[in-house]
């Protein structure tokens, strides 16, 4: 019966991993742009069998079919879109639709997020949490107020007037400043995005898997759009995630009580040899 102590042991272990997925999809219940993980299991069959079946040789009566548990076959990341959330900071920028901002990750490389809660860095240019510089640079001046975006991508700030620019404005021109671009927004988007490489801080490399990203605009040609004042929650469901967690614990403790109950029945076959 050593094959099904295996296969128990399996579940286990892999209901194990599960939880451990279930769990730190419901930590990040309130990570800005967070993306779910998924766990995938398949059958685990015995290889000699198979292998035996292959060649003609497996015994009279038994099968090739002969199962030895349960494995993890690999996981896969849920970019369904997460609800957008009012945050009132025009330096929050949300995605609605398909796309991910690009960001310089350094060596050259460029990373790519859904999190758009920026920051400005020392040199003025908006930057992520951790410091990585947006792709294409948007650097605002000292001092401004009065951030607009367009449905394009492109970002204009009110920035005071100079004492040279007011000396010249004629009577009843305006003074409470004037509008400058300081940037542009361009976002990407990837043929399969669930093939994206996670690096941490919300943060994806693009891989073989996922295809060469394609460049586009916001709004354009199937690209999401971008929302000043708003972030992206997280997509974990904690209602679903809760009902995972139960269905996999109660799969853990099922393949531990048969554990335990095949244990008992080679031990009494044990003694009555």
């Amino acid at each position: 019966m050593s094959g099904s102590l295996d296969a128990a042991y399996s579940g286990m272990i892999e209901q194990q991993r599960n939880m451990e997925l279930i769990a730190n999809n419901l930590a990040n219940v309130n990570t800005t742009g967070y993306k779910r993980v998924k766990i995938h299991f398949e059958d685990l069959l015995d290889a000699a069998k198979l292998q035996a079946a292959a060649k003609g040789e497996l015994p009279a009566g038994e099968t090739a079919a002969s199962s030895l548990g349960v494995a993890t076959t690999g996981f896969t990341r849920d970019f369904d879109q997460g609800s957008l959330t009012p945050t009132g900071n025009p330096l929050d920028f949300a995605i609605s639709g398909d796309g991910f901002f690009k960001v310089q990750y350094g060596d050259g490389k460029v990373a790519y997020t859904r999190d758009g809660s920026f920051q400005i860095g020392v040199d003025g240019r908006l930057t992520t949490p951790s410091g990585y510089a947006i792709d294409p640079s948007v650097s605002l001046p000292l001092t401004w107020d009065d951030m607009k975006v367009d449905g394009q991508g492109g970002i204009t700030v009110r920035q005071p007037l100079s004492k040279e620019e007011i000396a010249a404005l004629k009577p009843g021109d305006a003074r409470d400043g004037k509008r400058v671009e300081v940037g542009k927004i361009s976002l990407v988007r990837f043929p399969n995005p669930a093939g994206l490489t996670s690096i941490g801080q919300n943060l994806f490399l693009e891989s073989a898997e996922s295809q060469a990203p394609i460049d586009g605009t916001p709004g354009v040609d199937g690209m999401g759009g971008v929302y000043s004042g708003w972030l992206e929650a997280s997509n974990v469901d904690v209602a679903e995630e809760m009902v995972n967690l139960t269905f996999a614990n109660r799969g853990y403790q099922l393949n531990v009580t048969t554990y335990q109950t095949i244990q008992e029945m080679l031990r009494k076959a044990g003694e009555l040899a």
